[in-house]
């Protein structure tokens, strides 16, 4: 199954375990007001698109990670894609507390909803694919977890400029009723040309599994400036029956201007 975010976990490698990360991290690089739109490739087509929003709410504590995404044009036509991710997290330490997740990917639907207790370490999760009948389980874990999206952007709090090359970074993730490390490997700094200007990034290398989609275990590649916002600003693959391409096509409401030094 082919997931339309590119930057979302299902395309990354995992692997389980019971150790945390001892990264360093930085303050939240993002606030309420901030949103992101992207563009994907596969190969030479206009595959889809997506918005990622960070919104404040008057009802409830915490800020809400809102993602959608489509397929767009011709790739529509023989895989429709409608994906839709929302992770309510708290600001302060970043970690979620309630996730959802709806995809509708050809004719794969699937919804999950996970309320999380980072204090008791548990999550209470109900799943169900299409029509059928939800499921509901409680997980038992040892350590504050990540859902997909606020995973993501815990990468974004990682402070890359403490790290040496080759050096693995892990954030740990709740996805699909288990536990997870997502782990990345820190590959320097680039400058990547976006908006006519160039933009140091650093970039990373998800850890994956090569054989059945990827081929080198560096074909995986995620840049993420180094300003203060810290933004994903492109991600490709090679796959071994092509290639996939994310780039930012919007930035507005970012925390810091784009391009302000790192805090």
């Amino acid at each position: 199954m082919l997931f339309l975010f590119f930057m979302s976990a299902s395309l990354f490698s995992f692997s389980q375990g019971d150790s945390t990360s001892t990264t360093t991290m930085r303050p939240l690089a993002f606030a309420p007001g901030e949103q992101l739109t992207y563009r994907f490739h596969y190969g030479l087509l206009d595959a889809a698109e997506a918005t990622i929003a960070v919104k404040g709410s008057n009802k409830r504590p915490g800020w809400t990670i809102d993602a959608k995404g489509k397929s767009t044009g011709a790739f529509s036509w023989f895989f429709k894609v409608d994906d839709h991710y929302q992770s309510h997290i708290d600001p302060e330490s970043g970690f979620p507390i309630h996730f959802q997740r709806d995809i509708k990917e050809g004719g794969y639907e699937l919804h999950q909803d996970y309320t999380f207790d980072q204090i008791n370490f548990q999550v209470d999760a109900i799943s169900f694919k299409g029509k059928n009948a939800p499921k509901q389980t409680q997980h038992n874990l040892n350590a504050p977890v990540h859902d997909m999206v606020s995973g993501i952007y815990a990468l974004r709090g990682i402070a890359f400029d403490t790290l040496m090359e080759g050096d693995t970074v892990s954030v740990p993730l709740f996805m699909d009723e288990e536990w997870f490390q997502l782990k990345a490997v820190y590959a320097g700094n680039k400058d990547i040309k976006w908006n006519g200007e160039k933009w140091s990034c650093s970039l990373i290398h998800p850890v994956i599994q090569t054989g059945r989609i990827w081929k080198n275990p560096d074909d995986l590649a995620v840049y993420i400036t180094n300003d203060s916002n810290r933004i994903p600003l492109l991600a490709e693959t090679r796959i071994l029956f092509g290639s996939i391409k994310m780039e930012l096509t919007n930035a507005s409401g970012l925390r810091s201007p784009l391009g302000f030094a790192p805090n």
